[in-house]
């Protein structure tokens, strides 16, 4: 059986270094030889030094990132040591991916060889009660502010997301908002910074072959597929400060779904089934917060909070690479409804470019579309007919009067219409759109 292996492990104060290398043939991984890192970033109030920390609990990220090939792929899969809470859990772990992700196939599974497994030893005296994993977003600034002050660690990781850059204006909007939000809870903060996504697995080539030959094709597999499997994997990219500080719990900001009386939770990689399944050297992850509050709901909760305390903090949805907001994709749409439903004014909650004027005229055209109309129907469901609203009042009404069902269909079937090449070339406020599609058609290759 061919190899992937851990060659090398080695940290510094703040960064961890690891070498991956791959038998020839095996053609899983973008090198033969691949190096990678975890970086962490904080301030004065986060002291640590990684080379304090075990080589069970160092090598535990990249062990689990690496894990799910051994699941579709005739590999063996080489980790030099391992923790033993963590080897324990591994046929839970191997289940609960199969029952989300597939059906996996025992004949598809290869090898897993561990050279030392250790009971590593626990930290008796705990600086922090919990990790809260922040992100910017409503689920991640809900768990914050049931979570402040000086116990929690507020920690931040732009990498586990699949199309994340490692640099630009949103990396640095990331270092602000978990920067701003801590003073906001009152909590320290870390930044992680890893380069397993854009460097480790032919991650497309791993897609095609688990959707093609694989024939996977479960409701988690089609939503997020193979960067979804590790993403959790990524998120224990904590684990080494967890250990080194005594934290026994990491909570995480639940991105459960409801739409009526179905109670709809997410089938990705954020499964609640999943995060029960994960614990290394007596950390585990809690219930995931907020499971069972609807969105509308957590957004009423972060601005009541906030301005019972005094202060405001941004709601970032978007993905788009830059310091503000793009204001229309379907996270900024849905997010800035939510604000609205709230008797606020998005400008203050970080969407920068809200206008009243243009967002009716987005709304009333159908151009707001779900492919899960779970957030439009809690939307609407949330609006007060009795109720008069300080920012877009006559759009929330309409919406109201619509209902969701009927602005779903509308928006689904203008979304299926292409517009004439006449109508292209009269809508002269969607040019800079266009132009933007051709330089990326033309020049997005050769970045």
């Amino acid at each position: 059986m061919k190899k992937i292996e851990l060659v090398n492990c080695k940290a510094d104060a703040d960064t961890i270094h690891y070498v991956v290398r791959e038998d020839i043939g095996v053609d899983l991984l973008q090198n033969s030889t691949v190096d990678l890192f975890i970086k962490y970033h904080t301030d004065e109030n986060v002291k640590f030094d990684l080379r304090e920390i075990p080589q069970s609990i160092l090598q535990l990220p990249l062990s689990l990132y690496l894990l799910p090939i051994t699941y579709f792929c005739n590999v063996e899969l080489v980790i030099p040591e391992m923790d033993k809470e963590l080897y324990e859990r591994l046929p839970k772990i191997y289940n609960t991916y199969s029952k989300i992700y597939g059906p996996f196939k025992d004949e598809w599974r290869g090898k897993l060889t561990i050279n030392t497994i250790v009971d590593t030893p626990k930290i008796s005296i705990a600086k922090y009660d919990r990790v809260v994993f922040f992100s910017g977003g409503v689920d991640a600034c809900h768990a914050s502010i049931n979570y402040p002050g000086r116990r929690t660690l507020l920690v931040s990781i732009p990498d586990i997301e699949h199309a994340a850059k490692n640099s630009g204006p949103l990396r640095e909007e990331k270092f602000s908002l978990i920067k701003n939000f801590s003073s906001v809870v009152k909590s320290d903060w870390l930044l992680i910074s890893n380069n397993f996504n854009n460097t480790l697995f032919k991650d497309e080539d791993i897609q095609n072959f688990l959707g093609k030959q694989r024939e996977l094709n479960s409701s988690a597999f089609v939503f997020d597929g193979w960067p979804g499997i590790k993403y959790l994997a990524n998120m224990c990219s904590v684990a080494p400060i967890a250990y080194y500080f005594g934290i026994n719990e990491l909570i995480m900001g639940s991105s459960f779904e409801q739409i009526e009386d179905k109670l709809l939770l997410n089938y990705d990689g954020a499964n609640p089934e999943l995060t029960d399944t994960i614990g290394f050297a007596n950390t585990h992850f809690g219930e995931q917060e907020g499971l069972m509050v609807r969105r509308s709901k957590k957004v009423a909760n972060i601005i009541d909070w906030c301005n019972a305390h005094g202060v405001k903090t941004k709601l970032w949805a978007c993905f788009c690479d830059g310091t503000t907001q793009c204001g229309f994709c379907g996270k900024c749409i849905r997010t800035q409804l939510n604000i609205l439903c709230a008797g606020e004014n998005p400008r203050e909650w970080g969407f920068e470019n809200f206008s009243e004027k243009k967002y009716t005229r987005y709304i009333k055209s159908y151009q707001y579309k779900e492919n899960n109309p779970c957030w439009l129907w809690d939307n609407i469901e949330t609006i007060n007919d009795e109720k008069h609203y300080p920012y877009c009042d006559e759009v929330l009404h309409w919406l109201k009067s619509i209902g969701y069902k009927d602005y779903h269909r509308c928006s689904q079937e203008k979304a299926n219409t292409k517009p004439t090449v006449l109508k292209r070339l009269t809508s002269f406020s969607r040019y800079p759109h266009y132009l933007k599609k051709i330089v990326t058609n033309l020049f997005g290759n050769n970045r």
